[in-house]
């Protein structure tokens, strides 16, 4: 006998992967189906407003006993399509539910009162409706609105400053980029920080999918995390569950938090049948770049340091020269240059080269949804197409995505069977490289861009007669043509992605429901990097090929009793008891060919055939399952006074030998939960202007599970030596006592409504102390292995969230509406296990791996201090913080030192929405203060000479100050001849010892970039180059951005109806457009990847942020 998982699974996946023609014909079937009840009915129709006939915006109206409804519009007006006399259920946030029966062909005029407590129903853990006065939890919503009326290509973005308490740093990298998203702050070590995203009420993967740190070991090229794909016209709401009390339904998977999506169906809409267009096109552009200079160009020591611009002129002069900006001044001087053909030219500027070379960025987003809704079933056909042409010439994304939705009602309601399924199509032929790569990192390239090359001569970049063999540029030593690596140096990939689940939901009485669930999510992707033959760091080319695919089902079940389903009790109990199977396939395999055979611009060379020294092959496969069981006791006592009882019970596979299939102790583990809510305005007798007071408290423990194949070891086949198999172990050795990570949290909060709905404050404080640290110490060599996962460690947050949403004007044709989010979050590390020597652990031991320098940056979890100390070299000081310099160059610290955490000391989002009758505006700004960041793009440019370094906090000196300048003249051979015109130098503002070992303000002069790293600003920013200090270029990290601006209008009915319409809208809408910051050359708002981990505060050569502008069009049909 087959399971019923099984037998499930096997449904869900005929119908997934059926053929397309047998596909098409099924749904079309089944639209037909769903809709040919809708024809032929009557409308009811009305106007909603409050008791100063003031129009209620997007208020509920809902037939009772059936699932169809429909929001009210602009002007507060409905219209429901019936056969038959129905009753209406009437609802808005802060007012009275409203009942009215109605027959067909009816006008009502509905006016809603205010209500002294909360009637919403939000979305809770497994999907589980409840009324919001009832939860003694914090969970704040999204609507559908909110999230696409300002296009983001991912929806994690569009959260930014819309959720107090939620954290959420975007890549630059383009629109297929990663976000960063954390609720409450970081409580784990192992670097997994992302909460658990939840469609349709089955778990989806949102990892990065990355199982190095790129091709060639020194950055990660970011693909993008997986939740992305989800499309933000498809969703109905999110509900963000943010503490362990809230989310403790899900167990050992709810540590950082859980994202509830509800997808759209078809019963949002009123109307029978109906189409939606929804369309945005944006143009983008950079939103901060770097302040360059335009007084000297390419050299070292004031030399123009190249014979014909591809030749360096010897070891012996000016090592540090090459690829820098500390050459001759720019006067117009004739000099020798790469496209001069040997002859001396004009020695000029060229002040846009960088920015010349990006392009208009244009995201062009359309979505068609097809809706059909009856009586007793309804359903949802999507399609969306995203195109993306990037910032960066040659890169973009294709994204098509498919949701459908059906719903359907059987045996009078008592059945009710729902299906839901979104497949995406992802593809680029190039994802940008936004880190330090000298083979496919346009970014790199800017850090030593001769300041004289005007970026059209460099667009043919092959030389002549060489094509597919050597590429052209202005100096042929450690950097690339920038449009051969845009062009040549790509990195592609190919996805699909599947999200489904099936939901069948049965009343078997009037104290009893029973629910059964079903979901996969399936990953398959394919990627490609091509290296050109002459690339530095790769001179004979290569090529790879990335294979992934991740595949998790979840079957689940929940029996809800309520044995007390009459108003009249004084108590009423509602029991939940269910359980859940989940099981996850991660497979991914590298095929690497590093060195190329042939050479050439056929497609045909970037094969795994065409190698010139074999191909080398890597490949992993991980299982892992996790059974539960949980249940839900919820008690109310006279509607005022509610209590919860949770409880789960996980059985992990990932603390099972996977060789001998022995459990370890903790293979079992349990997660309570309690929480209470008491409406205290019901209570007691309250002030007149206060209409709802709500007390809550919770205390809940939940887990953070430790990886696959943590306990015991494993074996991973490779590439056969010979006609032998191959396989690799684990590099840790299991700890036999290794269990799940644990959290407990308290928490408290209030909820008031005041002055009938105009003030509206939500308030949490909470405090969570996560133990048993998943951690890798160190173990010796002679054992075989190179570390040992264990647990020791404790990390807390502790913080205040404040949700203030303010009505302040309400009128008849003006509006104006606040929200403001605020929220402060302090995550410490409270103790290491002592075997760690100095209480500091480093998460991330290499930021930067690859770089020169022996002493590398460190993102560390230090003892007693905030979580995320950014580690490295520091400058020597003396006793009021003054550096300390020898000989005029600042000395450096023998022993790594921190810079702070990239911990800010507060968020804050402000959202205000102005409205004019059809005319409605709406502003967002957001952003932190506090924290820090270390910026190696800004120190490598001042290394480099290539920017001004005007506006540095750190250190106020500029890299146009004391520079040493030459002309030069050429001789009988050809060969440059050079005349001292100023010898440059500095004076580095610290101190110095005197001759009796005394601290005096420092008088040394030194050039600023001068030659065998004599110059300060090498000096300054990297100990010699070597880029090891941490304190030189890491600043507050304070901005503020104005995150959305859009400003919409909504065409009168007249208008519309005219033109066959139902509904119309068109908006101009923002996003990125203002950046308010004092950290230099970059936008603070960002991050770095490394071995599939988010690293807060370190910022590496990113692509700049882009401003975005544009126009979205709705209609209805």
């Amino acid at each position: 006998m087959f399971s019923m998982e099984t037998k499930m699974s096997t449904f869900v996946q005929n119908l997934i992967f059926m053929n397309n023609k047998n596909k098409h014909l099924l749904l079309l079937m089944l639209t037909i189906f769903m809709s040919i009840s809708g024809y032929s009915q009557d409308i009811i129709s009305g106007v909603v407003s409050d008791k100063d006939g003031i129009p209620m915006i997007g208020a509920t109206v809902l037939i009772q006993g059936t699932n169809r409804g429909t929001t009210t519009d602009f002007d507060g007006k409905f219209s429901i399509e019936t056969t038959e006399a129905v009753s209406l259920k009437i609802t808005y946030v802060g007012f009275k539910a409203t009942y009215i029966k109605a027959v067909p062909g009816a006008v009502l005029q509905i006016t809603l009162e205010a209500s002294n407590a909360l009637d919403e129903v939000v979305l809770t853990a497994l999907g589980i409706k409840r009324e919001e006065k009832a939860l003694g939890y914090s969970v704040q919503g999204i609507t559908a609105s909110e999230i696409s009326q300002v296009k983001a290509t991912n929806v994690v973005n569009a959260l930014a400053g819309k959720v107090a308490g939620v954290s959420i740093t975007g890549s630059s990298a383009g629109p297929s980029a990663s976000s960063n998203i954390t609720i409450r702050g970081a409580s784990s070590l192992m670097g997994n920080n992302q909460p658990l995203f939840i469609v349709n009420g089955m778990p989806i993967t949102n990892d990065l999918y990355t199982f190095d740190d790129g091709l060639n070991g020194s950055t990660s090229i970011d693909f993008g995390n997986a939740a992305q794909v989800v499309n933000s016209d498809d969703i109905e709401n999110i509900s963000i569950l943010k503490g362990p009390a809230a989310s403790a339904l899900y167990g050992s998977r709810a540590a950082s938090g859980v994202i509830l999506i509800q997808t759209k169906t078809g019963k949002n809409n009123g109307d029978p049948f109906s189409v939606e267009l929804n369309s945005s096109v944006l143009f983008s552009s950079p939103l901060k770049l770097p302040n360059y200079q335009n007084e000297y160009g390419a050299g070292g020591g004031g030399k123009y340091s190249y014979l014909n611009g591809s030749t360096y002129i010897g070891a012996n002069e000016n090592y540090d020269a090459y690829g820098e900006n500390w050459g001759p001044r720019m006067n117009g001087q004739l000099i020798k240059q790469f496209n001069s053909d040997g002859e001396a030219v004009p020695f000029t500027p060229a002040p846009n080269n960088i920015r010349d070379f990006y392009e208009t960025a244009l995201t062009h987003i359309t979505n068609v949804a097809v809706n059909t809704s009856s009586q007793d079933a309804n359903s949802r056909f999507s399609y969306t197409h995203l195109g993306n042409d990037g910032l960066i010439p040659n890169t973009g994304l294709e994204r098509n995505t498919f949701q459908t939705s059906i719903n359907r009602s059987l045996f009078d309601n008592k059945l009710n069977i729902g299906f839901n399924n979104m497949f995406v199509r992802s593809t680029s032929d190039n994802i940008p490289n936004s880190g330090y790569d000298e083979s496919s990192s346009v970014m790199y390239g800017w850090l030593w861009l001769p300041r004289q090359v005007a970026i059209n001569d460099l667009r043919d970049y092959w030389q002549p007669g060489q094509e597919g063999v050597e590429q052209r540029y202005a100096e042929n030593l450690w950097v690339n043509n920038p449009w051969f690596i845009a062009y040549e140096n790509t990195n592609a990939f190919q996805s699909n992605r599947n999200i489904s689940n099936i939901n069948l939901d049965y009343q078997i009485n009037d104290y009893a429901n029973l629910r059964f669930r079903y979901g996969v999510d399936y990953v398959d992707e394919q990627r490609q990097y091509k290296r050109a033959p002459s690339t530095k760091g790769v001179l004979n080319g290569s090529y790879r090929e990335d294979e992934i695919s991740f595949r998790e089902s979840n079957a689940e079940w929940l029996l809800s009793l309520n044995p007390t389903p009459n108003e009249s009790n004084l108590i009423d109990v509602d029991l939940k008891v269910g359980g859940n199977l989940m099981s996850q396939q991660a497979n991914f395999s590298v095929a690497n060919n590093p060195e190329l055979q042939n050479f050439g611009t056929d497609p045909s060379v970037y094969t795994l055939s065409n190698a010139r020294s074999g191909v080398l092959v890597e490949s992993q496969k991980t299982n892992a399952k996790l059974n539960s069981v949980f249940g839900l006791l919820s008690l109310d006592y006279d509607n005022k006074v509610y209590l919860d009882l949770t409880y789960r019970n996980d059985w992990a596979s990932t603390l099972v030998n996977p060789l001998t299939g022995k459990a370890n102790s903790s293979f079992s583990y349990g997660y309570p939960s309690a929480s209470t809510s008491v409406l205290v305005s019901d209570i007691f007798n309250m002030p007149e202007s206060i209409q709802f007071l709500k007390l809550r408290a919770s205390y809940a423990e939940v887990g953070n599970g430790a990886p696959a194949y943590s306990f015991g070891n494993s074996y991973t086949p490779q590439a056969p030596f010979g006609n032998q198999p191959v396989f690799t172990t684990n590099s840790s050795i299991s700890d036999p006592d290794l269990k799940n990570e644990s959290t407990k949290a308290k928490e408290i909060g209030l909820d008031l409504r005041m002055f009938d709905g105009l003030i509206n404050l939500d308030m949490a404080v909470y405090k969570m102390n996560s133990y048993d640290q998943i951690i890798q110490l160190p173990v010796a060599k002679t054992s075989g292995y190179d570390y040992t996962l264990t647990n020791g460690g404790e990390i807390s947050n502790a913080g205040i969230e404040i949700a203030l949403g303010i009505e302040a004007i309400r009128s008849e044709d003006f509006n104006w509406s606040s929200q403001i989010n605020f929220s402060k979050n302090r995550a410490i590390v409270e103790t290491l296990p002592e075997v760690i020597q100095g209480g500091r652990y480093s998460i991330i031991a290499d930021v930067f791996p690859g770089d020169e320098g022996g002493s590398d940056l460190e993102y560390v979890a230090e003892e007693g201090q905030l979580l995320g100390q950014l580690y490295g070299l520091g400058f020597q000081r003396g006793p009021d913080g003054q550096i300390i310099h020898e000989n005029g160059l600042p000395l450096h610290t023998t022993e790594k030192v921190s810079a702070g955490s990239y911990q800010p000391d507060f968020r804050l989002g402000v959202y205000n929405n102005f409205q004019y009758k059809n005319l409605s505006l709406g502003i967002l700004f957001d952003g932190q203060v506090g924290g820090q960041i270390y910026s190696r793009s800004h120190a490598l440019y001042a290394t480099a000479g290539t920017i001004v370094n005007d506006d540095d906090p750190n250190l106020a000196l500029s890299t146009l100050e004391g520079r040493t300048t030459y002309s030069v003249d050429y001789d009988n051979s050809g060969n440059p001849v050079y005349t001292l015109e100023q010898e440059g130098s500095v004076v580095g503002p610290g101190v110095m010892y005197d001759a009796s070992g005394n601290l005096v303000p420092n008088t040394v002069a030194v050039p600023a970039g001068g030659a065998g790293y004599t110059g300060y600003f090498y000096n300054y920013y990297g100990n010699g180059f070597n880029r090891d200090n941490i304190e030189a270029a890491t600043y507050d990290a304070t901005y503020f951005k104005l995150r959305e601006l859009s400003i919409s209008y909504d065409v009168p009915e007249k208008v519309f109806k005219s033109l066959g319409l139902k509904q119309a809208r068109i908006s101009i809408i923002g996003r990125n457009l203002l950046l308010f910051s004092k950290v230099p050359s970059i936008d603070p708002e960002t991050f770095s990847i490394r071995n599939g981990v988010f690293v807060n505060g370190f910022e590496s050569t990113s692509i700049p942020s882009q401003r975005s502008i544009g126009v979205n069009v709705n209609l209805k049909f």
